[in-house]
């Protein structure tokens, strides 16, 4: 049986935070959390990894952006196809608030408001 996430379930999770050290030090204390940094060029993301598997990751508000942009937590769902769960999601009501765009050669991503007003990612994997 593999642990790995099925298309439709929440497959990662990522802090958006404007302090990554204090984050690293509460979540590493409270729940035994270990982190890896990763230099991604103009930025560090930051590999959250418990009992040997990374579920998740955290990356820096950049300065002239907190004002905007609240320190938060953001789920992601699988998808096979970005393009066609945008338009199916659209066609639901969903507004879309980031487009689909890049992450290295990882995979992509895009987030969208649902029709309650909740944020969440989409994101379709490169690496299979």
């Amino acid at each position: 049986m593999s642990d790995k996430p099925k298309v439709g379930e929440f497959c990662w999770t990522e802090l958006a935070t404007s302090n990554v050290q204090s984050a690293k030090d509460f979540y590493g204390k409270v729940f035994g959390w270990e982190f890896s940094d990763h230099s991604m060029g103009d930025m560090t993301y930051t590999m959250i990894k418990h009992n040997d598997k990374e579920f998740g990751g955290i990356w820096a508000i950049p300065k002239d952006k907190e004002k905007q942009i609240p320190p938060h937590w953001m789920a992601y769902i699988l998808v096979e196809d970005l393009q066609k769960s945008l338009e199916k999601a659209s066609k639901q009501g969903a507004s879309i608030m980031k487009p689909a765009a890049n992450a290295g050669e990882f995979g992509r991503f895009a987030i969208i408001t649902d029709p309650t007003g909740a944020h969440i990612a989409l994101w379709e994997s490169i690496r299979k």
